[in-house]
């Protein structure tokens, strides 16, 4: 029996140290007692892997183990262990989390291990490929939902929105960004990740995460679909009907989702509301108001660029909308 079987048997009010010790005197009979020193290398980054798996995959409470004791009775045995690769040796060491107390305990074993030392979640592991995509969307699923969670989760590296080069935006919609600034859906590995988890058995999960994402934070989920230029069907109807939702003003942060539209793929954003005019007439007065409030209206109509040729008739309706609204006036 491995350790991490032997400290699961234990149970959670077992002391990990001892548990440990007795690990210990099994693979070597000939040690003399428990409480002689251990042997720096008795336990490897899979064996503590395991074990912080198995235990986050069986727990049903916050109080069913203690992070803090798993984290100390490791250390005490391995003082050199790197605990970032024991996050990262989850996915392959049957994780297989139900609850919101398993992804809890996952964060803050690592977060106890690492105390004052100024070491982040490695987050980026939810992000990666998992030898089982059900266990990651489950692990996904209870971390997100995790409002405790949450800071630990901020994707510095590939985030959907930065406050740095928008600091006009910032004061203007402070509140605004200062959540979305803040949220682990600021992320485009998480919105990636999802994609492609729409093309395997776990689909419906995935999407099922996808709309509790959109139902959290719809500009950072649609942004994100925008910015990566998603190809898979089910995203670009997703991506569409939430644009569509934001000209109607259904969520309440459209003025700054198409500031921000236009910032990061204005381009994109132009295309769009060509195909959107194209499909439903309906649609040009709201986008006629869309890019009035964002200013681009003058530069569209006025100084039309070479690629824009491809949306002449998009352009033409629109001046001609625009001249009846008295936005634009045409010399006889």
């Amino acid at each position: 029996m491995g350790f991490a079987e032997q400290l699961l048997r234990a149970g959670s009010r077992a002391s990990v140290s001892d548990v440990i010790s007795s690990y210990a005197q099994q693979q070597n009979p000939t040690r003399q007692s428990l409480s002689s020193e251990l042997p720096s290398n008795l336990l490897s980054t899979d064996d503590v892997a395991k074990a912080v798996a198995l235990i986050a995959s069986s727990i049903n409470s916050d109080d069913d183990w203690r992070s803090s004791d798993v984290a100390a009775g490791v250390n005490q045995c391995c003082p050199n262990l790197s605990w970032e690769d024991v996050i990262y040796r989850l996915p392959y060491s049957n994780l297989s989390v139900q609850q919101e107390a398993g992804a809890a305990f996952v964060v803050n074993v690592f977060l106890a291990a690492t105390s004052g030392q100024n070491r982040p979640f490695p987050y980026s592991f939810m992000y990666e490929v998992w030898p089982d995509p059900q266990a990651q969307v489950s692990f996904l699923r209870c971390a997100l939902c995790s409002a405790k969670l949450g800071p630990h989760l901020i994707d510095k590296h590939m985030p959907v929105v930065l406050p740095d080069p928008l600091e006009t935006l910032y004061h203007v919609y402070h509140s605004e960004f200062a959540r979305i600034i803040a949220s682990p859906w600021n992320s485009l590995s998480l919105v990636l990740v999802l994609s492609h988890l729409l093309d395997g058995k776990v689909a419906d999960d995935a999407r099922a995460l996808l709309d509790y994402g959109i139902s959290r934070e719809p500009l950072l989920v649609t942004l994100a679909l925008a910015r990566l230029k998603v190809q898979h069907p089910r995203l670009q109807a997703l991506l569409q009907h939430n644009v569509v939702r934001f000209l109607r003003r259904e969520f309440s942060s459209a003025a700054l989702f198409f500031e921000l539209f236009r910032l990061c793929e204005k381009k994109v954003l132009v295309a769009f509301f060509c195909n959107l005019q194209r499909k439903d007439s309906s649609f040009l007065r709201p986008i006629l108001g869309v890019l009035i409030d964002l200013g681009v209206i003058n530069e569209l109509l006025l100084m039309p660029k070479r690629e824009d040729i491809m949306m002449l008739d998009f352009t033409v309706e629109l001046a001609v909308f625009a001249a009846r609204r008295g936005y634009l006036a045409f010399e006889t």
